[in-house]
C-alpha cells in the first residue's frame, strides 16, 4: 500500500505521528506527502481531522524549509 493510502486508512492521530516523524528528518518529503494527502482528500466527507493534520504539517514543513 502506498503512503497516501496508508495515511487515509489509519487513524488521524497515527497519520499525524507518521507525518511529524517524517517532518523531523525529511521536511521536503513531509511537505510533498502532506500536499498529496490534501489532494487525495478533496471532495471526501468525514476527513476534516486528516485535512487539518496535513495542512498543519505542510505549514510546519514550509517554515522548516524556509529556515534552512
Amino acid at each position: 500500500m502506498n503512503t497516501i493510502g496508508s495515511l487515509i486508512n489509519t487513524s488521524a492521530h497515527d497519520a499525524k505521528i507518521t507525518l511529524e516523524g517524517m517532518l523531523a528528518s525529511r521536511p521536503a518529503e513531509a511537505a510533498r506527502t502532506a500536499l498529496d494527502l490534501l489532494e487525495a482528500l478533496q471532495g471526501k466527507e468525514g476527513q476534516a481531522s486528516r485535512r487539518k493534520v496535513a495542512a498543519s504539517v505542510l505549514r510546519k514543513a514550509a517554515k522548516e524549509l524556509e529556515a534552512s
